[in-house]
């Protein structure tokens, strides 16, 4: 090889090494390491037994705190009233991880799908890296109650990746939101 040959060599080695990660870096979003974040991800924990399917799942930053967004559809034939869940915020420069549990009061009919958006802000401190994971514990309709067992086990198992916990709902009779006078035949 000839110095002229190994300088070009050298040459298209540099440019490269200086091109590719300013090229590759172009299209991204550069996003702040110490501030709060004004929409957060979160994953969603499905549930097969339970009649409702949770989707599109984020926080989203408001003045008084985060606020969960999310698109909730109902596969009952009979309208849901509410819901129940437990959040897990991982913060990955931290092993310690918070749980929350929220409730929500809605009214969508059978078969119908909505956006949902609670009425109470969580107070949360969430920066980028944090990993939210959400499983709805309860789902409530006016004769029934869906109820996940052990549902901060099987958030914790699905966090550290083990998908072989799967969570598994139990349905009960909902005797605290039936309507007054009406009949139940035994």
């Amino acid at each position: 090889m000839t110095g002229a040959f190994r300088k070009a060599v050298a040459a298209f080695f540099l440019m490269a090494a200086i091109l590719i990660p300013v090229f590759s870096a172009a299209g991204q979003a550069k996003l702040p390491k110490s501030e709060n974040l004004q929409v957060v991800p979160i994953e969603v924990v499905q549930v097969l037994e339970q009649p409702v399917n949770l989707g599109e799942a984020v926080l989203a930053k408001t003045d008084y705190g985060y606020v969960l967004k999310c698109s909730i559809s109902n596969n009952l034939g009979t309208a849901i009233i509410g819901l129940d869940y437990v959040l897990l915020v991982i913060d990955p420069n931290n092993p310690k991880q918070a749980i929350l549990s929220g409730s929500e009061e809605f009214k969508l009919q059978g078969h119908a799908m909505k956006n949902l958006v609670s009425k109470t802000p969580l107070v949360l401190n969430v920066s980028q890296g944090y990993r939210l994971i959400l499983i709805p514990r309860r789902v409530f309709d006016p004769d029934s109650i869906w109820e996940v067992q052990n549902a901060v086990d099987a958030l914790q198992a699905f966090a550290s990746g083990d998908y072989s916990v799967t969570p598994k709902a139990t349905r009960v009779t909902n005797l605290v939101d039936t309507p007054v006078g009406a009949k139940v035949i035994y």
